[in-house]
């Protein structure tokens, strides 16, 4: 669905008259770019810590929980007319060793209602399409419960039975990062 959302975006900013995507193009505007994400500081905090093996073997979480390359996020603003314009733009994701943040595409609008000369109420969303959290787990030998199994990697030290670790594996759905906001201005 998402890529369907994506395609339908770029259609509209791509296939118009070439007049008509270019006066498009000069009332689109830079509106925020910015490295993380609430998603990436899932991530970050998962870096915290570490623990020993049985061995005595020191695991860092940090090892398995930063990435190469943060999580980009650009979005645009397309104004449609004085009063409204259409908020767009992308999320590369990021990658660890045991977890993935999906690339996403952002998708909003801004509404301006002039109460007088002096003053505007605004309304804004955005939200993400795609960019899902996801944490993997790992494997680790067990001879009290049955040998290898999969555990979650951040658990793995802790009394629980590996299986039950499981449930704690991490899935966040990227529209986490749906913002809505109100503004009333006074210009004086």
């Amino acid at each position: 669905m998402y890529k369907k959302i994506l395609a339908l975006a770029c259609a509209l900013l791509i296939f118009p008259t070439f007049a008509q995507s270019q006066e498009l193009w000069d009332r689109t505007f830079v509106l925020d770019i910015r490295t993380g994400s609430s998603r990436s500081e899932i991530a970050t905090s998962f870096a915290r810590g570490g623990y020993e093996l049985d061995d005595g073997t020191p695991v860092d979480l940090g090892d398995w929980y930063t990435a190469n390359f943060p999580d980009f996020n650009v979005q645009f603003l397309t104004s449609l007319d004085t009063d409204f314009g259409v908020i767009w733009g992308f999320s590369t994701g990021e990658r660890g060793e045991k977890y993935r943040i999906h690339p996403g595409f952002w998708l909003g609008f801004i509404y301006r209602y002039k109460i007088t000369t002096l003053m505007d109420l605004s309304l804004s969303a955005v939200t993400m399409l795609g960019g899902d959290f996801i944490e993997y787990d790992c494997v680790g030998d067990w001879p009290a419960f049955g040998g290898e199994q999969k555990v979650n990697c951040r658990l793995a030290a802790t009394p629980l039975p590996p299986r039950e670790t499981l449930r704690y594996l991490v899935r966040e759905r990227g529209f986490r990062e749906t913002r809505a906001t109100l503004r009333y201005e006074i210009r004086f």
